[in-house]
């Protein structure tokens, strides 16, 4: 379930003339026994609140007078949050015969007496912040409302602000919307929480909270993937500049194109993306692209050595609802790294029942892993949504997997076999998504096709240019490919007898060599792993030491049939030409 806990109004929302009816407390016991944390929210004095709701134990937390009283049923314990109004202004409300409600810290009177209200403010030099609820009014201290109760409350439970539900009527749940990461009212809310609200539900009071939790929210059918306010950007419409964007939850994205097409850059900006947005993710980097994010605040980025060591990186989202975990498996032996990569998905799906968290799982290379023989899609929990693959062979992706996915963004794209696999999957999704295969082979890097399916019309198409990253991608200017290193340090290609076939000084040297270089030749050294490792010792290269390796790595596994090819492309990608 995406949604953890609901922050819930209590006059006009969950009660119906003061009281919460039989219907609201029946389906309040539901989302208990869901899982769900309850938390209640009001502008009532807090013994105003304990006369009139019966039921107090339902809650988790309770935040009282427009958030100036925090109080916690289980635990019996109550937590001003500022100080009580000052005697003086109270004789000047009762001299000048205005009707009030005294609370620990709120003052609550009629908005018909804001005039005069306002007057004894000024009279007896008190300042405090005057608050509607819609015929009420409310005196209280600044800064002091019912978003900063709820965000201390949601601190203190250890949830993200984005498995919050608000639900409220009235203008003085603007700022409890505001702290939670979904908003959601009855029909006949207030014009202006109707406009800010992700969600409008029929009825009112009670009997229509009650209706939303059976119908929509506890059976997981609240449409979150379609709320505007919750989308990520991913760049510009290509002839149009429209901004191009996703839904930041409720979906799985698939993101696929051929090696250094720029689908790993895209990945990382999607995450950047997430990260700007506070919500919790895992990235599982079975070869090592990912190192950059650790220059990003709040980003913790873990070597994973065997299982216990991914347990541990995973144990940060039991303390953090913010985290960002990169697990970099690039040290391990491929079948090691697929065992752990396993191991790690199934600790993912635990942590995810338990606490919610990660909100997204970005898996690089899952075709390594959830191929048809690999880790079966039910383990995964791929109907909680909000997994992000990664794949230059989506062809050996495992059925139900594929059908998971929600949202495609593709990049360059030129194998036959790859281009036949999306031409049938695309083909699939309602008024048929196959239209954008034929650009494939031609786009540039950089440039992207996004398909987002729709269950109610046909799916969204667009080309699109990508936004802007934090972390920075590979620059280097071309002149370094030129940089000799001299007889000493130069590559010496040899054949599997030992005979020198050539020497290379350069980088472009070595690329010029290799081109017209004996297939045994390069295959002998690439099983080797001697190209990368000439690249990482020669000239500390890492990021293009470890795109060879991958190169050797893929060979090896009798997934490269073109290995010159192969091997200059990194040193195109990275120095340019």
């Amino acid at each position: 379930m995406i949604f953890k806990a609901l922050a819930c109004d209590y006059d006009g929302t969950l009660a119906s003339e003061d009281l919460l009816g039989p219907e609201a407390l029946t389906a309040l016991g539901k989302a208990r026994e869901a899982g769900l944390r309850l938390l209640l929210v009001t502008g009532r004095t807090f013994f105003e609140l304990t006369r009139v709701c019966e039921r107090l134990d339902l809650f988790d937390a309770v935040v009282a007078e427009n958030g100036a009283v925090l109080y916690y049923p289980q635990a019996g314990m109550i937590r001003d949050q500022a100080p009580p109004p000052p005697p003086r202004l109270l004789a000047e409300l009762d001299r000048r015969g205005i009707y009030y409600q005294l609370g620990r810290v709120i003052v609550g009177t009629a908005r018909n007496d804001e005039e005069r209200v306002r007057q004894a403010l000024l009279a007896t030099g008190v300042t405090l912040d005057l608050v509607y609820n819609r015929a009420a009014l409310m005196l209280l201290p600044a800064g002091v409302s019912k978003g900063t109760g709820v965000r201390q409350v949601i601190r203190i439970l250890g949830l993200s602000f984005h498995d919050v539900l608000a639900l409220g009527d009235a203008e003085n749940d603007l700022d409890l919307f505001e702290v939670c990461g979904w908003a959601a009212c009855p029909s006949n809310a207030v014009n202006g929480l109707q406009q800010r609200a992700d969600w409008i539900f029929p009825g009112s009071d009670g009997q229509a909270i009650a209706g939303a939790l059976e119908n929509a929210i506890l059976p997981e059918r609240l449409p979150v993937a379609r709320s505007p306010r919750h989308r990520i950007a991913l760049g510009w419409a290509v002839g149009s500049a429209e901004p191009v964007t996703i839904p930041e939850r409720g979906v799985n994205v698939l993101i696929l194109g051929d090696p250094l097409s720029g689908k790993s850059w895209m990945v990382g900006a999607l995450i950047e993306r997430l990260l700007g947005r506070r919500y919790a993710v895992c990235v599982i980097d079975p070869e090592g692209d990912y190192r950059v994010l650790r220059r990003l605040a709040g980003v913790t980025w873990t070597v994973i050595r065997d299982r216990r060591s991914m347990e541990r990186a995973l144990g940060r989202f039991e303390r953090d609802p913010a985290a960002c975990v990169v697990a970099d498996l690039s040290e391990l032996p491929h079948g090691d790294k697929v065992e752990c990569l396993a191991a790690g998905l199934g600790a993912i799906r635990g942590l995810r029942e338990r606490f919610g968290l990660p909100h997204w799982v970005i898996l690089d290379e899952a075709h390594y892993s959830l191929h048809a023989a690999g880790v079966a899609a039910e383990r995964l929990g791929l109907g909680d949504k909000g997994f992000c693959l990664a794949s230059y062979k989506g062809s050996w992706l495992a059925d139900k997997v594929v059908q998971a996915m929600d949202v495609f963004v593709l990049a360059r794209t030129t194998a036959p076999e790859e281009l036949d696999f999306l031409r049938a999957r695309l083909a699939a999704l309602p008024g048929n998504g196959g239209g954008a295969i034929c650009v494939l082979p031609e786009i540039s890097r950089g440039e992207f096709v996004l398909v987002e399916a729709d269950a109610d019309g046909p799916p969204r198409l667009w080309s699109f240019s990508a936004t802007p990253r934090e972390t920075p991608h590979v620059r280097h200017l071309t002149k370094y490919a030129d940089q000799r290193v001299g007889p000493g340090r130069a590559f010496l290609f040899r054949r599997p007898d030992g005979t020198l076939a050539a020497t290379a000084e350069s980088l472009n040297e070595f690329r010029a060599a290799a081109a017209s270089m004996e297939e045994a030749v390069l295959a002998d050294h690439a099983r080797r792993g001697d190209f990368s490792r000439w690249v990482e010792d020669v000239f500390s290269d890492l990021p293009l030491a470890l795109l060879l390796r991958k190169v050797e790595a893929r060979f090896t596994r009798g997934e490269i049939a073109d290995l010159r090819r192969a091997l200059a492309d990194p040193i195109e990608l990275r120095y340019g030409g």
